[in-house]
Formats: C-alpha cells, sequence, structure tokens
C-alpha cells in the first residue's frame, strides 16, 4: 500500500512540473519547437502531436495551448493532424476512465462520488440550455440527452473548471452514460467547426499568433 501512495505521489509532482512548465515557459517551450522542427522537419510535428495527445488526456492540464503551438508553427497542415490527435487524447481519457472504475487504483476511491461529480456539472448546462430554446420546448428534458450535455461541455470556455477536455472525458468514461462509439462521434462532431474554418481559410491561423 506505502509502494503504491509513493507511486502515486511521484506521478503527480511529475504531472504538476509539466503543467508549470507548459503554463509559464510557453516561449521556451515555442523555441524548442523551432528548433525540433529545424532539425526533424515534419517529424517535429508528429512527435509534438503525440505529446499533445498524451496531455490532453490528463485532466486539468493546459494540453491546448501546446496544440495551438504546433497549428501556429506548421500552419494550415497541421490542423488536420491535430485534429485528429484532440480525438484520439479524448477518447484516451475516456478509456482510461472506463478502466480506472475496476483497477486496482480505485480501491480506496469513492467512484460514485466522482459519477456525481459529472451530473453537478450538468445542471448549469441543462439551466442554460433551456434558456435558449424557445418557451414551448421549455419542457424538453435535456438532462436525458447526455451526448448534448457531452457536446456543450467540450465546448464551453471555463471548462478546465471541471478538468478541461480530458477531465470530462475521464469522468464521461467512468460514469458508463456513455457509448464508445456515441462519445467518439460526439466529440468528433463537437471539435469540428473550428479545425474546419481554420483549413478552409474562415479564419487566420495569424489571428491567433498574438
Amino acid at each position: 500500500m506505502k509502494k503504491t501512495i509513493i507511486i502515486i505521489i511521484i506521478i503527480i509532482a511529475l504531472l504538476v512540473l509539466i503543467r508549470h512548465v507548459i503554463l509559464y515557459h510557453t516561449g521556451d517551450i515555442k523555441e524548442f519547437l523551432v528548433w525540433l522542427k529545424g532539425y526533424l522537419g515534419w517529424k517535429a510535428l508528429l512527435i509534438g502531436g503525440i505529446a499533445y495527445m498524451l496531455l490532453l488526456s490528463i485532466p486539468f492540464f493546459p494540453g491546448v495551448e501546446l496544440g495551438w503551438l504546433l497549428i501556429l508553427l506548421f500552419g494550415k497542415k497541421a490542423v488536420v493532424l491535430i485534429y485528429c490527435f484532440t480525438l484520439g487524447g479524448l477518447s484516451l481519457s475516456f478509456l482510461i476512465g472506463r478502466w480506472f472504475e475496476q483497477s486496482w487504483l480505485t480501491s480506496g476511491l469513492d467512484i460514485q462520488a466522482l459519477k456525481r461529480l459529472f451530473h453537478e456539472q450538468t445542471v448549469p448546462v441543462v439551466k442554460r440550455l433551456k434558456s435558449l430554446v424557445p418557451r414551448q420546448f421549455s419542457n424538453f428534458h435535456f438532462e436525458k440527452y447526455y451526448y448534448i450535455i457531452l457536446a456543450v461541455l467540450i465546448n464551453t470556455p471555463g471548462n478546465t473548471i471541471v478538468g478541461g477536455g480530458g477531465g470530462i472525458a475521464f469522468i464521461c468514461g467512468i460514469s458508463r452514460n456513455f457509448s464508445w462509439k456515441g462519445f467518439f462521434l460526439t466529440i468528433a462532431l463537437a471539435t469540428a467547426p473550428l479545425p474546419l474554418l481554420l483549413y478552409f481559410g474562415f479564419i487566420q491561423i495569424e489571428a491567433f499568433a498574438g
């Protein structure tokens, strides 16, 4: 038991360190990516994309910032790849959530409390959705339509409060209210608009450089 606790503490410490570097040393990361691009060319995008996917799958981690850096450095051609890595990262977090519920790591945790967390976070989303629809649809039970709520949460600014995309996907996996196919299709559609706008030039990538 003590060995398990020590391993968990070490992992958490490393994650906190990585998070600090990403948040407060973005310039250094950008310089490193520029060097990596000059040295490896497009292989640097693949390496950075894999790192982005892994970071995105971790709840409360600012993986999106790395994704934007890669798009800014490699341009429009990187958009599709980063979109695919986004789906990969969220899917990985979802599958870890599925595994996490029955793993040895959860022997001392209250899994039901984690499941309730998802339902608690849906309350303000449901209220907001009901306020936006016409009055004749005010009795529509959005809370029964988990996939609609998932799509809204993924695109809600400030969702880092509930762990960002990785945290939301993780909770979805634990809650078991989502099928794998339904989850993947929902995030694929919910995260597609911005990449499409960037790829087809409706939004200029340079607009995010500032």
